[in-house]
C-alpha cells in the first residue's frame, strides 16, 4: 500500500536535492564567469597558504608544506608568496615576487584586509590575525587545480548553503503537511459520502463540488460506476419480483391438476417437485421484495418474538420427529429496534435448515442471549470452513441430497443486512452446525 505522504516526502525530498544541488552550481558558475582567473586562481593559493601557517614556540612564522601547497608548487612555475608577521618573513621564490602595489606598517594595529589584482601580474594580499598576531599573506602566479578550486568555494559558501536548505527542508516540510492535510481532508470528505450510500441503492452519490481538479477523474468514474450498478441492480430485482409474481399463478393451477391425479405415484413425485418449485419462487419474491422495499422498524422482544416463531412452527417441528429446546440467557426483556415478520422469516428459515439436516432423535437448540443475539445450533452433517461463506449465495446448498432451494441462509444474510446486523456460521465440537445472529441493540446506530 502506498503512502501519500511518504510519497510526497520522497517527490519533493529529491526536488530539494536537485535544486540544492543546480544553487551550488549556480553560484560556482557565476563565480568563474565573472572573476579574473588570476584573481580567482590566487584567492585560492592565499586560502592555502594561510592554512598552512603555523605559530612557533621561538616567535617565528613557519609554513607547513601541507599537501595542497605542494600540488600548487609543484604545478605552479611562476609561483611566489610571502608571509610576515613584522619579526620574521618566510618567503617562496622571492625573485618571481614583483614590487607590491600597498605599503603596509607592521607596527600599526591589528586589522583584517583584502586585496586582488588581476591581469598578467595577478596578485591576492591579505591581513589577518592568528592568535592575536598579526599576519601578512601576500601570493601570485599560483595555478592551483579545478578540485582545489572548486573545494575552496564549496566551503566559501557551505554556511549560506546550509541555511537556505534548511529553510528549504522546513518549507517542504511544510508544504508535504498542507499538502497532505488537503488532500486528505477531500479524500475523507468523499469516503464519508461514499459510506453513507446505501448498498441497495448505489447511486452516484460521491460530492463533486469541493473536489480538487486532480481527483474529479475518479470521483467521476466512480459515480458512473455507481449509477450503472444501480441501475443493473433495479433490472435484475424487476426481474425476480415479476418472475415470482408471473409463477404464481400457474403454480396455483398446477397443484390443482396435480392433486386431481388418480396415479398415485405420479401424484406424489410431482407434488414433490411442485413443492420445491413453489418454494423457491416464494423465497425469490422474498428476496425481491426485500430490495425494494424500505422495512419498518418498531421497538420488539427478541425473547417473545422467538417464543412465537417455535410455537408457530410445532406442526413442522412435529412432523420432522426432532425436539426443539428454547434457552434464554441474560436480560430477556431487552428490545431491539426491527422489523417483526423478516425476524420471524430468518428464525423460522433458520430452524426450517436445522430441521433438514438434523440427525434422527436429535435436538435442535434455540439459543436467546442479552435480548438480542439468536443461535440456532443443530448436530448435523456440519459445513466445512471453506464452505461457510459460500452457503450464503443464492441457490448454493451444503448437500444435493437435500430438499431446500438454497435461499434459505442467503434471506437471512439478506434481513440482518437490511437490520444492520451480522450473521455467523460456526462448527460445532460434536459435530452440526451453529448459526449465529447478531441484531444492534436499540439505541445504537445500527439502524
Amino acid at each position: 500500500m502506498t503512502s501519500l505522504s511518504r510519497a510526497l516526502t520522497v517527490r519533493l525530498g529529491l526536488l530539494g536535492l536537485v535544486l540544492f544541488i543546480a544553487f551550488i552550481a549556480a553560484v560556482l558558475a557565476f563565480t568563474f564567469i565573472t572573476e579574473d582567473p588570476g584573481v580567482l586562481r590566487n584567492d585560492v593559493t592565499s586560502r592555502i597558504v594561510q592554512q598552512s601557517v603555523r605559530p612557533s614556540a621561538d616567535s617565528n612564522l613557519r609554513v607547513e608544506k601541507t599537501a595542497d601547497l605542494l600540488r600548487i608548487e609543484h604545478a605552479s612555475p611562476r609561483l611566489w608568496y610571502l608571509v610576515s608577521d613584522g619579526r620574521s618573513v618566510v618567503e617562496y621564490a622571492p625573485e618571481l615576487r614583483p614590487g607590491l602595489p600597498i605599503d603596509i606598517r607592521l607596527d600599526g594595529p591589528t586589522i583584517a584586509a583584502q586585496m586582488r589584482v588581476g591581469g598578467d601580474d595577478a596578485l591576492a594580499f591579505d591581513v589577518m590575525e592568528i592568535d592575536g598576531h598579526r599576519i601578512i599573506v601576500a601570493t601570485g602566479g599560483g595555478l592551483p587545480g579545478w578540485d582545489l578550486i572548486i573545494g575552496h568555494f564549496l566551503r566559501a559558501i557551505a554556511g549560506s548553503a546550509l541555511a537556505i536548505s534548511v529553510i528549504f527542508g522546513i518549507l517542504v516540510a511544510a508544504a508535504i503537511a498542507m499538502s497532505v492535510s488537503y488532500i486528505s481532508a477531500r479524500l475523507r470528505s468523499a469516503a464519508e459520502a461514499a459510506a453513507r450510500i446505501d448498498p441497495r441503492a448505489p447511486r452516484g452519490l460521491l460530492p463533486t463540488e469541493e473536489t480538487p481538479v486532480e481527483l474529479m477523474p475518479l470521483t467521476t468514474a466512480l459515480n458512473t460506476a455507481l449509477d450503472q450498478i444501480a441501475g443493473n441492480m433495479e433490472v435484475q430485482r424487476r426481474f425476480m419480483n415479476n418472475v415470482a409474481h408471473e409463477l404464481r399463478t400457474p403454480l396455483t393451477v398446477m397443484r390443482s391438476h396435480v392433486d386431481a391425479l388418480i396415479d398415485e405415484p405420479a401424484r406424489l413425485q410431482l407434488t414433490t417437485d411442485l413443492s420445491r418449485l413453489t418454494t423457491i419462487v416464494s423465497s425469490m419474491l422474498q428476496l425481491a421484495r426485500l430490495h425494494v422495499t424500505e422495512l419498518p422498524f418498531e421497538p420488539l422482544q427478541l425473547n417473545a418474538l422467538a417464543r412465537a416463531t417455535l410455537a408457530d412452527l410445532a406442526p413442522l417441528i412435529l412432523n420432522h420427529g426432532v425436539d426443539v429446546a428454547l434457552e434464554e440467557e441474560g436480560d430477556r426483556h431487552a428490545t431491539i429496534l426491527a422489523n417483526e415478520p423478516t425476524v420471524r422469516a430468518a428464525l423460522a428459515n433458520l430452524v426450517d435448515n436445522a430441521l433438514r439436516h438434523a440427525q434422527v432423535r436429535s435436538t435442535i437448540l434455540v439459543r436467546i442471549l442479552d435480548g438480542c443475539v439468536i443461535e440456532v445450533v443443530d448436530d448435523g452433517i456440519g459445513i466445512a470452513t471453506a464452505e461457510r461463506s459460500q452457503v450464503l449465495e443464492p441457490f448454493n446448498r451444503v448437500s444435493a441430497s437435500t430438499s431446500g432451494a438454497g435461499l434459505g441462509l442467503t434471506i437471512v444474510r439478506d434481513i440482518m443486512a437490511a437490520h444492520g446486523g451480522t450473521i455467523t456460521i460456526l462448527g460445532n465440537d460434536g459435530g452440526g452446525t451453529t448459526v449465529r445472529l447478531v441484531f444492534p441493540a436499540e439505541g445504537t446506530d445500527g439502524v
